[in-house]
């Protein structure tokens, strides 16, 4: 009876004391999540690419913040970039059907695998700005936006 007093009584101490557990006081968690949709099919791997500013963008990769690997399941993926800081980004994203860790196209450069941009920004004769694709994260919570495959 007294074990069970005493863990009470520190279960008491730890609900009511300022400072002690409070999930606010936890890290944040957060970050960016991308929604996809509109795969042909569930083969390969989803490439998504994460900008933090115009530099070389969409085509010079070292200018990337980051950049992940996500399945495709029923024809949807989704890509997470996780503590992220604030700031104006853009997402680039392909659809890596043959699992060759590239974004294919022919010789011409023309695309021959799916891929989309933030705010489902779309590709006249050349690839959006960064300013069309831009999108801004406060830095609290998850930001989630979601871009749809285009394919040619």
């Amino acid at each position: 009876m007294r074990i069970r007093l005493a863990v009470f009584a520190l279960l008491l101490v730890a609900v009511a004391s300022p400072g002690l557990s409070r999930a606010q006081d936890a890290p944040k968690a957060g970050g960016i999540k991308v929604e996809v949709t509109g795969f042909r099919n569930d083969k390969g791997q989803l490439g998504c690419s994460l900008w933090p500013g115009p530099e070389g963008f969409p085509r010079d990769d070292s200018h990337i913040l980051r950049h992940v690997w996500a399945p495709i399941k029923s024809a949807h993926g989704e890509c997470v970039f996780g503590g992220v800081p604030a700031g104006d980004y853009a997402v680039t994203l392909f659809h890596d059907e043959n699992g060759n860790g590239k974004f294919d196209s022919n010789f011409i450069g023309y695309p021959l695998e799916g891929y989309g941009f933030s705010n489902n920004a779309k590709a006249q004769f050349a690839a959006p700005s960064f300013g069309e694709c831009q999108f801004h994260y406060d830095g609290n919570g998850w930001k989630q936006t979601a871009v749809t495959m285009i394919y040619r």
